[in-house]
């Protein structure tokens, strides 16, 4: 970094608005009524959101000041605070909800390079340690508008932000060919289970070499190394995979399929690796590798219909027993062979598509490390 950078905390930077965070009482969900994106919807620098939550329009119109502008930067305030992104023209008119700070810029390179300027490691620091709350980490305003923020010279800014732009635009791409494997993977079952009148009903315990549930609590040592695997990780994945799995690591594998209940739906993800699960989660174990891509395709379609077996509080836990005695129409040998080598394929796709954006984000990691143009002077670093 240029020796001319300059520094400012962030609502005395020209051209910056620190206009607040959103709705705080959103009331019961309309929806008809106005977008609201929330901390869950902002993520990897974007703004992820298949099916925003929506308030009433009285709710948005009470809050006119948070109504969301193309070019907006959205910041974190709760859990996973100074997590950051840009709104769209496709957010034009919605909302934000009270764990979201909203800050303006004039300037739409600003509002950028403020995104990834908190992204770096001395951002997010400065933010933890101004957070405050011990279950849930809160950034209050008052502190967000002190964070001290490096500008460097005009032409650099612009350079790193060309950088960063054709990673994530890569990143972006091997999301959209994961995302699209695993529809295609859908549609050919869809296809080839169109038969399913015509094949036997067994039961999943007929099908599948073993079914068990997970324990109650995190075991203190494993000699063996398995991976600890809690429902979230089933429910937060944004692709039917668990681990650092791989298209390498599926040589030889036969796999395993986890599956999580929540709502009126079941979550199954799949892993090629040896696992240890919490409570909530049930793990099946299939007779043959061939076996799961079948397995996993099938619980994604009746996904709606399976989670009724589910019981407990909430309906979070699916009993292994009740869970085998499900029915379900198994296909010939023939069919499961032919869709294991359609899905295997797609599924390999996907895989190889996530593996190399783990590689591009370490990447980006250690080019935001570089970027850091150190400490800031004491008159901009002080705390809130």
């Amino acid at each position: 970094m240029s020796e001319r950078t300059r520094w400012a905390a962030l609502a005395d930077l020209p051209g910056v608005e620190v206009v607040g965070y959103g709705i705080n009482r959103p009331g019961r969900p309309d929806p008809k009524g106005v977008p609201m994106l929330r901390a869950g919807d902002i993520a990897d620098g974007r703004v992820r959101v298949t099916e925003p939550v929506c308030v009433s329009p009285e709710v948005a119109k009470a809050h006119p000041k948070t109504r969301l502008r193309p070019g907006d930067l959205l910041i974190v305030l709760v859990g996973r605070i100074g997590e950051a992104a840009v709104t769209g023209p496709e957010h034009e008119g919605w909302n934000a909800a009270r764990s979201v700070a909203l800050v303006r810029c004039h300037d739409p390179g600003l509002a950028q390079w403020l995104r990834v300027w908190l992204a770096m490691p001395a951002a997010r620091a400065w933010c933890e340690a101004q957070a405050v709350g011990t279950v849930q980490l809160t950034l209050g305003l008052r502190a967000l508008r002190q964070l001290p923020v490096a500008l460097p010279p005009l032409a650099d800014r612009e350079r790193a932000l060309r950088v960063v732009r054709a990673v994530e635009s890569r990143v972006e791409a091997n999301d959209r060919i994961a995302r699209t494997a695993v529809a295609l993977g859908d549609a050919h079952f869809r296809v080839l289970a169109a038969d399913r009148n015509s094949w036997p009903t067994k039961t999943f315990k007929d099908v599948v070499r073993d079914a068990r549930t997970g324990t109650a609590s995190r075991p203190s040592a494993d000699p063996e190394g398995h991976a600890w695997v809690a429902p979230t990780d089933v429910l937060h994945s944004p692709l039917p995979y668990i681990g650092t799995a791989s298209a390498v690591d599926w040589a030889g594998a036969v796999g395993s399929l986890l599956v999580v209940p929540k709502g009126r739906q079941v979550h199954g993800a799949v892993t090629p690796m040896p696992v240890i699960t919490s409570r909530g989660v049930l793990v099946l174990e299939p007779k043959a590798k061939d076996d799961i891509w079948w397995l996993l395709h099938e619980i994604r379609s009746r996904s709606g219909e399976l989670s009724q077996l589910a019981q407990g509080t909430a309906g979070r836990e699916l009993s292994a027993r009740a869970f085998g005695q499900a029915e379900v129409a198994w296909p010939p040998e023939e069919v499961l062979a032919r869709f294991a080598r359609l899905a295997g394929t797609l599924h390999m796709r996907a895989l190889t598509a996530q593996c190399e954006n783990r590689t591009l984000r370490t990447l980006l990691a250690d080019l935001l490390r570089v970027l850091e143009p150190g400490e800031a002077p004491s008159d901009v670093a002080g705390s809130a």
